[in-house]
């Protein structure tokens, strides 16, 4: 079977996200650092890791929502050829530019640009798993020691939740604060966004998560024939670890070429 069609923006989305993680990267470097000086001086390795720390993982969620508008962006204009009915119904709707339709891109922008062009919801083919802590939940340690799975609606808020997020921490748009959604954000008893290291590893995940399902569902909906493909390049960027034991990564599994175990 011939190469999908949408191939393409699933392999740019590599770039796409290289800077949410690689400021990830430099995270782990330094609780890694951080945990051995601890030790060396003969204290636990565990304990708080510093406001720069925060900083960080806020800085991650940022760069990912960048790489969802961009991701986005790309999939709908390498979809739009491939469907003689994607015409815009008036000169205000544009997948891209000043006037975009993903400058911000919130749920309800991007259900609004693929049911303008494509007559696709993808809603329904969201399916998120992502690490919580108990504290997240209900009660207990502030410490991920679990997953969740996010669908449809849900999974739309917390995508909401993930954008609101690089608002509030950009733009320090109040307007936009994002509520508590366990997996993304919290808040401090002051109502101030906390980010903690495993909602920025979420957000990289979920990144990839949704590439995978919203150009899924996209295929589908315009019947494009052809095969996704696990590469090279994708494994060498980490999407692995991302994507195992997620709803996204189990479809990789089993319908793409030359994809491993996830």
């Amino acid at each position: 079977m011939a190469l999908h069609p949408l191939q393409g923006a699933l392999d740019r989305m590599i770039e796409y996200l290289s800077d949410a993680q690689r400021l990830h990267d430099v995270i782990q470097e330094r609780l890694q650092q951080t945990t051995a000086d601890r030790r060396a001086q003969g204290r636990p390795g565990g304990g708080q890791p510093g406001k720069q720390h925060s900083s960080l993982n806020r800085a991650v969620v940022v760069a990912a929502v960048g790489a969802l508008e961009a991701f986005n962006e790309d999939l709908a204009l390498t979809a739009q050829p491939l469907d003689p009915q994607a015409t815009p119904p008036s000169p205000w709707y544009q997948i891209d530019g000043k006037q975009g339709m993903v400058q911000t891109p919130s749920p309800f922008n991007l259900r609004k640009l693929y049911w303008t062009f494509f007559r696709y919801d993808p809603t329904s083919d969201w399916e998120w798993a992502v690490e919580v802590a108990p504290a997240e939940l209900g009660k207990g340690s502030t410490w991920r020691v679990g997953t969740t799975t996010y669908q449809g609606a849900d999974a739309s808020s917390f995508l909401d939740a993930m954008v609101k997020v690089r608002h509030g921490f950009a733009h320090q748009d109040k307007a936009q604060k994002p509520p508590a959604y366990a997996g993304i954000v919290t808040l401090t008893p002051a109502g101030k966004i906390s980010i903690h290291s495993h909602h920025a590893k979420n957000a990289l995940s979920v990144l990839l998560q949704f590439a995978v399902l919203t150009t899924d569902g996209l295929a589908n909906q315009l019947s494009i024939a052809g095969r996704f493909r696990w590469s090279a390049k994708m494994a060498a960027a980490g999407w692995e670890a991302l994507l195992r034991g997620t709803p996204a990564g189990a479809m990789v599994t089993k319908t793409w070429k030359n994809a491993p175990q996830l």
